[in-house]
């Protein structure tokens, strides 16, 4: 089976499908899903997801560094993790997104997102939770903020844009990358898979966003999990039987789940 490790069943997209949704997934072989949140509220509906469908949806709670300007409580997120424990596997997506900020210099925004990133990374450590890291052309801060940290988090940087320097830190680190839709037609990713084990690879669709290739302009769904494994193993020059397995086994190590 696939595991499905970052997507977002609880967005507004889904409303009007979502049972069908994952349904259609479970029928390509996409038999677990891990929902991150983005804030505060989307943590709370990742968590009511999984306890609607228990076993084959997990949360992760986390506030996206785009939600830094608006000053979030991070001790909200405690808060739902002490009440809901049993439904929490991670901690995310977190971390930092300059991409925003091209063109402007924005350090007192980027210090925002840093604070807001270390306190997140301090309540993986507290309770020993996986980290579902995203990072967009802020690689430099983004290891200068974890190396700040009395010990590394467990994690995986979602949507992986870096190369092969970051591969390296990542892989330095224990980190596994998520590789998403993108694959199917990023020069620059399917330049540098090949360099990457297979063992610290992760399946992801970011949907409803990233739709692969074919089906690139429509709404993204976990349906399309095997698509991206099809390109991974055609990169890897392995079978996609191998990709299947290997990157199953590694979403159950990081979340621990079974």
């Amino acid at each position: 089976m696939y595991i499905d490790t970052h997507c977002h069943l609880n967005f507004p997209q889904y409303d009007a499908d979502q049972a069908m949704v994952i349904g259609n997934a479970k029928k390509a072989g996409v038999k677990q899903f891990i929902n991150p949140g983005v804030d505060l509220y989307s943590s709370k509906q990742a968590i009511e997801l999984t306890q609607k469908h228990p076993g084959v949806i997990f949360a992760a709670v986390g506030i996206h560094p785009y939600e830094a300007q608006h000053d979030p409580e991070v001790s909200a997120l405690y808060k739902l993790y002490n009440d809901y424990e049993n439904n929490i596997v991670a901690v995310g997506e977190c971390g930092l997104d300059y991409h925003q900020y091209k063109g402007e210099a924005a350090l007192g925004k980027k210090d925002k997102q840093k604070q807001l990133f270390a306190a997140q990374l301090e309540l993986a450590l507290k309770y020993d939770l996986p980290v579902i890291f995203h990072c967009r052309d802020g690689f430099d801060d983004f290891f200068d903020v974890l190396d700040t940290l009395p010990s590394q988090p467990k994690g995986v940087i979602h949507c992986f844009s870096g190369g092969l320097q970051e591969v390296r830190q990542a892989q330095n680190r224990g980190f596994f990358v998520g590789f998403d839709g993108n694959i199917t037609y990023s020069k620059h990713l399917q330049s540098i898979i090949p360099q990457i084990p297979v063992s610290m690879i992760l399946l992801e669709t970011d949907a409803p966003y990233l739709t692969p290739a074919p089906h690139r302009g429509t709404r993204n769904e976990p349906k399309y999990i095997p698509l991206i494994a099809r390109e991974i193993a055609k990169l890897l020059g392995i079978s996609i039987k191998k990709v299947e397995e290997v990157t199953t086994a590694n979403a159950h190590s990081l979340f621990q789940i079974s």
